[in-house]
């Protein structure tokens, strides 16, 4: 078991390091506005940032919602995120809310928050079912003089639940004159691996020039709008200040949507936000380390948080002069090259060096809870901080050996350095990243030591409390720890019966201390 680690931590690190980020920024990123949503539990939204939008009457959408400024429908939970929740009555009424940083039509009068240009983005967890409309967009904020679509529109964020099967899309539109409601341009988005859009956070976002407009999720571009993509005769309105909304709607008998089941019960939705941030572009020096906004990631999948101890990527520019493989000597060095990552300003053990991408150990005494920033140092020149939020103690997914489709890299006896062609009832590796806590000490920077015993490296409560299914069969978990000798965790199970043969992969949860990391797994060639 020992002897193949090793060989798999190396190829797997030489993988990560050839993983380009998706996005990079011309120019440098400065983080002008964001709303954290930090505040204790049942706080309001902050007045100083958000305005509500009241009242119903379907909202030009045929929307069967009531939008309120109740405290039951709007509200901080306490653990960092701004929930937004669709609620029904006994008499079958909705209530909901919509929220505003700009004073048009906006029922209570705050300061006005709008821009122009920049990168606007938000990490959401979004409820799902039929008739659930959630939203993260953007009007003109000239609308009280030019009405829509006039003042133009540009949804970041839409999902239409189960109208057009969107359990795993995101809509990105852009609506103008000439342009707007179905004829809206734009495209959709597929969540990598399979995932839902219920199971996790994702970072929804746009990136906003004078002459184009980029729609971006988890970093991966997948629309630019510009003035020549328009209908001929079309107007191009978005070079004026915006303001930013966010809604969850609930669609009605009118709407494309469907309206959820009235004989059934429903359970309140809750869309929670973890953050909303305007970032605006401004110049930078060759010598300036730049994070690309959003670009801090999970170092095994790129998907879901990160937790103290695991290892994580960062992308951006003028990150290094140059590529460096680091080793650990014995230890993982926190300086490369005159290169420093920090994260809550604590130095973390570096992985890999290159000038497009960091890889590094989050330092293990990161406390799991609200927002921590993490800037990296280059001859002693700062990087823009950039916020990530550490969510909890475990982040548990794992190392992959296809990215398109999040396979696993699955390995076992005769096959520890390529995919295993997995059989029902063998035992086989996965390597992990983000298990949490183990029940030795942890140092920063260490490789797991192995002193003939694997009981100090193991989750506590290991193997049952590592929860592993394959397309819904529960998997025997007989090893869940750290990978001895190295900054890795490793999962030993046996592969279960009753997955379904000659598929490329079947779907596979890890949940460790109540955090469920999501991928993909070979499926056997033959039925068991």
């Amino acid at each position: 078991m020992i002897t193949a680690m090793r060989i798999v931590l190396g190829a797997s690190l030489a993988f990560l390091a050839a993983v380009g980020a998706p996005s990079q920024s011309a120019t440098g990123w400065e983080l002008v506005w964001s709303d954290e949503f930090n505040a204790p539990a049942n706080t309001p939204p902050d007045p100083k940032n958000w305005n509500y939008d009241l009242g119903g009457g379907g909202w030009g959408n045929n929307e069967i919602e009531t939008y309120t400024n109740a405290a039951g429908n709007a509200f901080q939970d306490g653990k960092g995120n701004l929930v937004i929740r669709a609620m029904r009555d006994a008499a079958g009424n909705y209530t909901s809310a919509r929220l505003q940083t700009g004073s048009p039509g906006a029922s209570t009068r705050t300061a006005d928050l709008s821009w122009q240009y920049g990168r606007i983005e938000a990490r959401i967890k979004l409820p799902f079912g039929q008739g659930v409309w959630p939203a993260f967009w953007m009007l003109g904020e000239n609308i009280g003089a030019v009405p829509w679509p006039g003042c133009g529109e540009v949804d970041i964020m839409e999902n239409f639940g189960t109208y057009q099967s969107n359990a795993s899309i995101n809509n990105g539109t852009a609506h103008g004159p000439g342009y707007s409601g179905g004829n809206g341009l734009g495209s959709r988005f597929t969540l990598s691996f399979g995932e839902n859009v219920s199971d996790d956070y994702h970072v929804y976002a746009v990136e906003w020039e004078q002459d184009s407009i980029q729609w971006f999720v988890d970093g991966m571009l997948y629309f630019k709008l510009t003035p020549a993509s328009l209908p001929a005769g079309s107007q191009w309105v978005f070079n004026n200040p915006f303001f930013i909304l966010l809604n969850l709607a609930i669609g009605g008998p009118r709407t494309f949507l469907g309206t959820p089941d009235p004989n059934a019960p429903f359970a309140a939705q809750d869309m929670l936000v973890d953050y909303v941030r305007v970032y605006q572009a401004t110049p930078v020096t060759a010598a300036t380390p730049v994070i690309t906004p959003g670009e801090v990631r999970n170092a095994a999948s790129y998907l879901g948080g990160v937790a103290p101890g695991s290892l994580a990527a960062v992308y951006g520019k003028n990150l290094a002069d140059a590529e460096h493989l680091v080793s650990p000597s014995p230890n993982f060095p926190v300086s490369v090259a005159g290169v420093t990552v920090t994260v809550d300003g604590v130095a973390a053990p570096l992985i890999y060096v290159s000038p497009s991408q960091i890889n590094f150990q989050v330092p293990w005494e990161t406390a799991p809870g609200m927002s921590v920033a993490v800037k990296v140092t280059r001859s002693s020149v700062e990087s823009n901080p950039e916020p990530i939020t550490v969510a909890a103690a475990t982040a548990p997914s794992v190392f992959l050996s296809e990215l398109t489709h999040g396979v696993a890299w699955v390995t076992g006896a005769g096959c520890a350095t390529t995919e295993c062609a997995v059989r029902p009832g063998v035992t086989y590796q996965l390597w992990g990243n983000g298990f949490g806590p183990k029940n030795g000490a942890q140092e920063n920077g260490a490789p797991a030591p192995y002193t003939g015993s694997l009981t100090p490296l193991q989750v506590p409560g290991s193997p049952a409390s590592c929860q592993l299914t394959i397309a819904g069969q529960a998997a025997i978990v007989a090893y869940c720890g750290a990978a001895p000798f190295e900054i890795i965790d490793q999962l030993n199970l046996v592969y279960p019966s009753g997955v379904p043969a000659g598929l490329p992969y079947a779907d596979a949860t890890l949940a460790i201390g109540g955090v469920t990391g999501r991928f993909r797994v070979p499926a056997p060639l033959v039925s068991d």
